[in-house]
């Protein structure tokens, strides 16, 4: 049987991709409020027919992220990219009971390269959750920064206020368990 309480954020496909919160659930149908914040009455026979994916009660969210670097010396990318998955491994918010934190080189070309980052965060709110991945992004640019400092040829090519992240608009891409 399906059921949701107020003020779940649940996700589905029915109309294409939708993402709608729970504002009231009755026997025949549910009442919810679309992106623009107006109520919607859905059917509850829709729901049957779909995947539903109840954000509201996810134990944590998986966060990707690719930071760009310019780079002569390959041979560093192993020690940074272990600093980085440490870091997340001790990280309080990191929830490690699902997947282990990454860190890997995934793209190079010429002297640019790229450095693929994920964890799992623990359930949080939202401005928690950007906060979290702030703090997780400066760490690893403050990272990759220390090594050049220390005489490598490392130089980390991002403004802390433009990140090439994955996802669309230079945004970061959050999946919910």
């Amino acid at each position: 049987m399906l059921s949701f309480f107020p003020c779940e954020r649940i996700h589905s496909a029915f109309a294409g991709s939708v993402k709608v919160q729970v504002v009231e659930m009755g026997l025949a149908s549910t009442t919810v409020l679309n992106s623009e914040r107006f109520p919607d009455l859905v059917p509850n026979s829709l729901f049957s027919s779909q995947v539903i994916v109840n954000k509201s009660r996810a134990r944590w969210r998986a966060v990707v992220t690719k930071i760009p670097l310019q780079i002569e010396d390959l041979d560093k990318v192993p020690e940074i990219s272990n600093e980085i998955k440490s870091m997340l491994k001790s990280n309080s918010k990191v929830f490690l009971g699902k997947e282990v934190p990454y860190c890997f080189l995934s793209h190079v070309e010429g002297s640019y390269a790229e450095l693929t980052v994920g964890c799992n965060l623990r359930h949080m709110s939202k401005d928690e959750l950007y906060s979290t991945h702030q703090d997780i992004l400066l760490q690893s640019v403050r990272n990759i920064k220390k090594h050049a400092t220390l005489g490598s040829t490392f130089q980390c090519p991002i403004d802390f206020g433009f990140l090439q992240c994955c996802g669309t608009g230079g945004l970061p891409f959050y999946m919910d368990s």
